[in-house]
């Protein structure tokens, strides 16, 4: 079992390709508490052994020695000083040398991320955190270690520039790609069709503006081979709706309350469905 911050992002996003591989859930915890539904469903669960995703900033030592208590087997912690380095040091205890792909995502924006987690998890490949203007020293490093075959850069040039996109050209002996769209939803759509080009039977779903939803049903989309689409509290964008109807999917799973997918845009997914 993997548990990682539900108040930031980042640590959750490396570690969901790990979990999708491992097919083992990421349960969200606050800094300074386990909230009681996380809780019960460890206690429910009996995890063998817990990784907690992040350092003492993200994951308090008072909730990491909770944790401990909740398993029979070992607690580790996986982290680094900042999310650049906790994102190398998660890909370099999951991965070994010669990935066939690894992905660079934005570390100060979630979006195009989301959809990318599910897409890392089922190749599978490392999700590794660059800044917007260059690629971090901890994640070079790490790159070098895995000499990825392929490099995928998920979103535009606004969230990750092409000056990082050409450099991550030097440490591949195969391509570098940008999965991306003008905007969130195009980008969400973009992702799903160049993970899965041949359709799959599930698509899960998430709101496009909060992240906490997304996280927590990624690794189960990537388990499954499924994509996550973005979409609006109260509408489908047209990209997400036109990626649907190319997928046609037998099942579409809604993660997150009505706050975040409406009873409305719920409804509305029934049309897609194969």
């Amino acid at each position: 079992m993997f548990v990682a911050s539900g108040e930031v992002f980042t640590d959750a996003l490396s570690g969901a390709p790990i979990a999708a591989r491992d097919r083992a859930p990421v349960l969200l915890v606050r800094h300074d508490q386990i909230p009681s539904t996380v809780r019960e469903a460890m206690v429910r669960l009996k995890p063998l052994s817990i990784v907690v995703l992040g350092g003492d900033r993200t994951i308090s030592p008072g909730v990491y020695a909770d944790l401990a208590t909740l398993t029979s087997g070992s607690t580790t912690r996986w982290s680094g000083p900042d999310r650049y380095a906790a994102s190398a040091a998660i890909s370099a205890v999951s991965f070994t040398p010669g990935v066939e792909r690894a992905y660079l995502a934005s570390g100060t924006a979630f979006p195009d991320a989301l959809s990318g987690a599910p897409a890392a998890g089922a190749s599978p490949g490392p999700i590794l955190l660059t800044a917007p203007d260059a690629l971090p020293a901890a994640i070079a490093r790490e790159l070098t270690r895995l000499a990825p075959k392929e490099i995928v850069v998920l979103g535009g040039s606004a969230t990750i520039s092409a000056a990082v996109e050409q450099a991550a050209a030097a440490f591949t002996t195969g391509s570098v790609v940008r999965w991306s769209g003008a905007d969130r939803f195009e980008t969400s759509a973009a992702i799903s069709r160049a993970a899965f080009p041949d359709g799959s039977g599930t698509a899960f779903v998430s709101s496009g503006r909060v992240f906490a939803d997304a996280l927590s049903g990624a690794p189960v989309a990537g388990a499954r081979r499924a994509p996550t689409l973005l979409v609006e509290s109260e509408s489908i964008p047209a990209p997400i709706a036109a990626e649907l109807r190319r997928l046609h999917p037998q099942t579409i799973v809604v993660v997150g309350g009505r706050a975040s997918v409406s009873d409305d845009v719920f409804g509305e997914l029934s049309d897609y469905l194969g």
